[in-house]
């Protein structure tokens, strides 16, 4: 079981991006060798990355059809994050995380899953937690 977040399926999907952890986790779950999970933000979060690489112009749109594709293709399940929104807030300003960032930190937590990230604040927090991570960055 792998947590996926937005910035993994960016850097999986994205022709200008990639890494080779990261893109191999992603192969493993679009093949089904492995499941994945991830917050309920997720297809939200990807879809605005690539709204805003169609936008940019780092997509064509039929590039942009393709990202889509892969989206709705990857077999993702989603978690609710189930704590309460004071509590949520001071954990995710106590590991300098956004609340979107901290929601996909909560889900790999609580499944005890590793979590695949190209997020810096993510990866930080995930070492300073001493939580598994797959990521490419160093």
């Amino acid at each position: 079981m792998l947590v996926v977040d937005a910035s993994a399926f960016a850097s999986w999907a994205f022709p200008d991006e990639g890494g080779d952890k990261v893109s191999q986790a992603l192969i493993r779950v679009m093949t089904q060798e492995e499941s994945a999970t991830s917050a309920s933000i997720f297809p939200l979060e990807a879809l605005h990355a690539a709204g805003k690489a169609l936008a940019r112009g780092r997509f064509t749109p039929s590039a942009h059809q393709h990202v889509l594709r892969l989206l709705s293709r990857l077999p993702v399940s989603l978690a609710p994050t189930r704590v309460s929104p004071l509590e949520f807030w001071n954990w995710a300003q106590s590991l300098q995380l956004t609340p979107c960032d901290a929601s996909y930190l909560k889900v790999a937590i609580d499944l005890k899953a590793p979590l695949v990230t190209m997020d810096r604040g993510l990866r930080r927090a995930c070492l300073q937690l001493d939580h598994p991570v797959i990521t490419d960055l160093a």
